[in-house]
């Protein structure tokens, strides 16, 4: 991953140049806010890329037998690759309780989300932003509509954030996108 400057540049389009003081003094709050919200969109940034990984991962194994050859061996489960799992195998991956079904896929988006961001309201709905952003980034990898377990998937992620934002003071409103 690139340096914090590099990531803010990328997300939010806005050149780390443009950022420099042209000969007047930056005050500590303003360089302490610039701080903040770099971190925090550093966050949703990389919440998004955890996001479409994720989604991703999930999206190989359900579409397991339609992978080529050199698709299955590129992907990795548990150390091994994908190609040497067997279609049962696959199907229990992303089974109810598999590792790649949506209870323990979400879970691991949602653990993410809210061990990084703490009490954090902002960085909640950073992390619920990237939620959202991964997933369409992971539908266009894919072409377009994903299968079924893949929207389970999100709206339990998003089910979760929103609750943890509401129990810290967020409002259902606030959390329209």
């Amino acid at each position: 991953m690139g340096s914090i400057q590099t990531n803010f540049s990328v997300t939010s389009g806005i050149k780390h140049s443009s950022l420099q003081s042209s000969g007047k003094t930056i005050n500590k709050k303003s360089l302490s806010n610039y701080s903040v919200n770099n971190k925090i969109i550093q966050f949703g940034y990389q919440i998004r890329t955890d996001t479409k990984l994720n989604l991703s991962d999930q999206n190989a194994i359900f579409h397991f037998n339609q992978l080529s050859k050199e698709d299955k061996v590129s992907l990795f489960y548990n150390d091994a690759p994908i190609s040497e799992l067997s279609a049962e195998k696959a199907n229990e991956l992303i089974s109810g309780d598999g590792y790649f079904g949506a209870d323990k896929t979400s879970q691991r988006i949602i653990d993410f989300v809210i061990k990084g961001a703490g009490e954090d309201i902002d960085r909640l709905r950073a992390g619920r932003e990237g939620i959202l952003k991964g997933f369409a980034e992971a539908e266009k990898a894919w072409g377009g509509k994903l299968p079924d377990i893949s929207y389970e998937t999100l709206a339990k992620s998003l089910d979760a954030i929103d609750e943890k934002i509401r129990e810290h003071g967020g409002s259902a409103v606030d959390l329209i996108t």
